[in-house]
């Protein structure tokens, strides 16, 4: 399956590759602070990045390796994603902490809400997040999203709406 590689300014957003996976459980299982739509650290994070890894092949679509254009680590993943029994699909993110992980975030997190959107053709795009992960939830507000405190989600998250535009967008086959 042929898979898109967004662009922006700074990155370029691509299917994680095993190198990219082998650099994010490692750093997570270490222990490395991140921001992220959903907690993992230490042996939680290999379930969770399986999930990851399979959720292209099985949905499609799925969490893009945010990688800085001129180098080859990742500082995170952003995209579309659509948990097991969860109401809503999400618009899921966890950029590890890293010099530039502050400025770069943004830009990826509006990218991956900008294909959900316009190409996926979701209309409805949320964030789940931890409460106590205030990174998490400035980057949600940075990005447009807004708290929606009656949102059915998970009980231990803050449930966060991104802004959609309505228009005809050309769905993805």
């Amino acid at each position: 399956m042929r898979t898109p590689v967004l662009e922006t300014e700074r990155l370029f957003l691509r299917r994680p590759t095993r190198s990219d996976i082998g650099t994010v459980f490692a750093r997570l299982k270490a222990g490395q602070t991140h921001v992220a739509t959903a907690p993992l650290a230490g042996e939680r994070a290999l379930e969770q990045v399986v999930a990851i890894v399979c959720h292209w092949d099985l949905c499609g679509l799925g969490l893009f390796a945010a990688v800085p254009k001129g180098c080859d680590e990742p500082i995170g993943l952003a995209g579309p994603w659509k948990a097991t029994g969860w109401e809503q699909p999400e618009l899921g993110f966890l950029f590890l902490d890293t010099a530039d992980a502050d400025s770069l975030a943004p830009e990826a997190l509006r990218r991956a809400h900008h294909f959900a959107e316009r190409v996926i053709g979701w209309s409805e795009i949320v964030s789940h997040i931890r409460p106590e992960d205030r990174r998490a939830v400035a980057l949600a507000r940075t990005t447009g999203a807004i708290a929606d405190p009656f949102a059915d989600g998970p009980t231990e998250a803050l449930t966060f709406r991104h802004p959609v535009r309505r228009g005809n967008w050309r769905r993805a086959a």
